[in-house]
């Protein structure tokens, strides 16, 4: 006798099914979303960079043109440029030529950013950047784009000079307009690391150091330019000396620059560079005497933009005259060309 086996019930039935086919269907569904994620990522076009919808000119990042330098020297970040957009033949865009784009929670955006139309066929775009963001730009015809700006005396923590910064140029079209500005310094930086004798019980304050050029190499003025395309100032005033002013008390372990100044670059080499430093020299008794001193003659140097040149003098006094200037050695090109900091 053959034993029937129950049949399924209709409701136990359309479960069972029902669950086999959202099981298939979860799974299709993940083979697909993993298909899709591996042809996206086989193929870079299909991939849009973040932020790159319509027209505008995308900032990725901005650079310092050597970073691991900057940030030994203590340098701040760059949080605003200012950007310029011509077309292949130096004409400004008729709508946001000049913009600024800000750093804000990692990205750079702008509020009036330049829209790049050009095609991938046409002469691209021309892009100019420069720090500080607020300056205004002046075209030329011929590409030689401009910004003002004034070299004074510095003080002798480097705050009293604007350190101005241009942009390595970059063309853009429609297709790739999400550039790197790498920016460099226009200016350079001189330091002094000034330390007094130990055989110095007096209390010494460095209050001035005037840089003397001998053949007028040091530049300063208030109507220069800097050309957006090389970062080159133009319109400086050639000058035989600069005063650097402040107050520093010497000590005999001086390891670190204590006056540091930015400066315009020189034009040609310096055959005949020098020193003239002023220190209140204070006494047991409270009383206060300056005295003026000038050094030797420092090796022939012509300082360049983005560079970081570091004096080291010590200060004697003997028989009530400060005397027995020394100027360390230089140890290597390295040491004595360094990129600077913002």
């Amino acid at each position: 006798m053959v034993k029937k086996m129950p049949a399924m019930q209709p409701d136990r039935c359309n479960k069972v099914e029902r669950e086999k086919m959202m099981k298939m269907k979860y799974t299709d569904i993940l083979l697909a979303s993993v298909a899709a994620l591996v042809f996206l990522g086989c193929d870079g076009d299909g991939v849009p960079e973040p932020g790159t919808e319509g027209n505008a000119l995308q900032l990725r990042s901005v650079e310092l043109s050597d970073p691991s330098v900057t940030r030994a020297l203590g340098a701040a970040q760059l949080t605003k440029i200012g950007v310029y957009v011509t077309d292949n033949g130096h004409a400004a865009l008729s709508t946001n030529a000049q913009s600024v784009y800000e750093l804000a929670n990692g990205t750079w955006s702008s509020t009036t950013p330049p829209d790049i139309t050009v095609t991938n066929t046409a002469p691209p775009n021309r892009l100019y950047a420069f720090a500080p963001s607020d300056l205004s730009v002046t075209n030329s015809s011929v590409g030689n784009h401009s910004v003002p700006v004034q070299v004074v005396a510095d003080n002798f923590n480097a705050s009293q000079q604007v350190d101005y910064l241009c942009a390595t140029p970059l063309t853009a079209t429609f297709a790739s307009r999400a550039v790197t500005f790498t920016m460099n310094h226009a200016l350079a930086k001189v330091s002094f690391r000034v330390s007094k004798s130990a055989n110095v019980q007096e209390t010494l304050t460095l209050k001035k150091i005037e840089l003397l050029s001998s053949t007028s190499r040091l530049q300063m003025g208030s109507s220069g330019t800097m050309n957006l395309s090389s970062g080159t100032l133009n319109g400086l005033a050639s000058t035989n000396s600069i005063a650097l002013e402040g107050s520093v008390v010497l000590s005999t372990l001086q390891k670190d620059p204590n006056v540091s100044s930015l400066v315009a670059p020189m034009s040609a080499a310096e055959t005949r560079l020098s020193f003239r430093l002023t220190v209140d020299v204070t006494e047991a008794d409270g009383s206060v005497t300056p005295r003026s001193f000038e050094t030797a003659v420092v090796s022939a140097v012509q300082w360049k933009a983005g560079y970081h040149y570091v004096y080291a003098i010590t200060v004697d006094k003997m028989g009530g005259s400060l005397t027995n200037v020394k100027i360390d050695a230089w140890k290597s090109d390295a040491n004595q060309n360094t990129g600077i900091g913002i």
